[in-house]
């Protein structure tokens, strides 16, 4: 059931999509970015589709030193991925802040430029989360030093932010992110334009479409709109008994979910994601949404839709059990080749 629904939606929202903004459109993918373990395999399976990887590997402990979780096959995949035709540009992803000023900085960013430069890495992705408003001014200035030595270095900068819809939000960590600076700095801009429900609230769809717009209307007055990279969910959450918290959930799951119970899943309108609801006697009720194909087809139509200054393309979140029919989307989808490539170095 689910996949003739989305095989129809793919074929009839894909049809009409068309070049938009620029002449670069990049499919950039985190992983793992679930604990299915799948993710590496969706990888491999699809650099046909994929321009970039960050490597999810790296942290920051309280003083600034760079920890790695990326394991003893690192070498060997970052191979793979670059004979595939990927750039690979790990992140590095904190909710610390403590290093942020002097004389940890400096150590800190020394730290960054050695890592990118021992694994000759095509770049660094800057995934620092969560944090106080505090940091406003000394977040950007960090961004902007490890700009420079990075681009000395013949390397990129990618920068991934907190969706909001103005510069002032209600978030506090949305508000410690100055997108004009982080975005005049950073050669790729990725916006988490995900988990407008997060798990800590009542069911609801992961990305709402019109706040996805929201989000854009207020990106492309900060930065060239070719530096956007729109985040795409490729997970779902459920709840139990329609409580929070709830927890994250796979396409395959919600397959399997479905197939068993001989569900019929609806279409929630403002997201175009799938919502499940499992009401079985003798079990808990369960509520799903859940990104397949569809979903990202209809997403992808209503960027396109935008015409001008939409963005340079988009980020997946969540590999790993994912619907096979997302890669066909953006396939099917693709304005232009991507042309996102290292500078020369300074």
């Amino acid at each position: 059931m689910i996949r003739l629904v989305q095989v129809v939606a793919v074929l009839l929202l894909c049809a009409g999509a068309g070049l938009a903004n620029g002449e670069s459109w990049c499919v950039a993918v985190w992983y793992p970015s679930s604990e299915h373990p799948g993710g590496a395999d969706t990888v491999m399976s699809n650099l046909d589709v994929i321009d970039v990887v960050h490597p999810f590997w790296y942290t920051p402990d309280t003083s600034g030193r760079i920890l790695s979780q990326a394991g003893s096959r690192a070498a060997e995949q970052v191979q793979a991925w670059r004979d595939g035709g990927a750039l690979v540009i790990p992140s590095v992803f904190s909710t610390l802040h403590g290093y942020l000023e002097e004389p940890l900085v400096s150590a800190h960013i020394r730290e960054l430029l050695e890592l990118a430069e021992a694994h000759d890495y095509d770049g660094l992705d800057l995934d620092y989360e969560m944090f106080p408003y505090s940091t406003f001014d000394s977040f950007a200035s960090f961004v902007e030093r490890l700009a420079d030595g990075l681009h000395a270095q013949g390397r990129l900068l990618v920068v991934t932010v907190h969706a909001k819809v103005a510069a002032v939000t209600p978030f506090e960590s949305a508000n410690a992110q100055d997108w004009p600076r982080l975005a005049a700095a950073a050669d790729v801009f990725n916006l988490m334009t995900y988990d407008w429900t997060n798990r800590n609230e009542p069911p609801g769809p992961v990305a709402s479409i019109a706040w996805v717009d929201e989000v854009l209307d207020y990106a492309v007055t900060t930065t060239d709109p070719g530096k956007l990279r729109v985040g795409l969910p490729f997970y779902g959450y459920s709840w139990t008994r329609n409580r929070p918290p709830a927890v994250a959930f796979t396409w395959e799951a919600a397959s399997r979910m479905v197939t068993q119970f001989n569900l019929e899943p609806e279409r929630e309108p403002d997201s175009f994601e799938l919502s499940i609801n499992l009401n079985v006697t003798g079990l808990p009720s369960q509520q799903v949404f859940m990104s397949d194909a569809a979903t990202t087809a209809a997403r992808l139509a209503a960027i396109d839709a935008r015409g001008t200054g939409h963005a340079g393309g988009v980020a997946i979140w969540g590999l790993g059990g994912e619907d096979p029919g997302h890669w066909d989307a953006l396939a099917a989808h693709r304005p232009a080749p991507c042309l996102l490539e290292r500078p020369s170095p300074r």
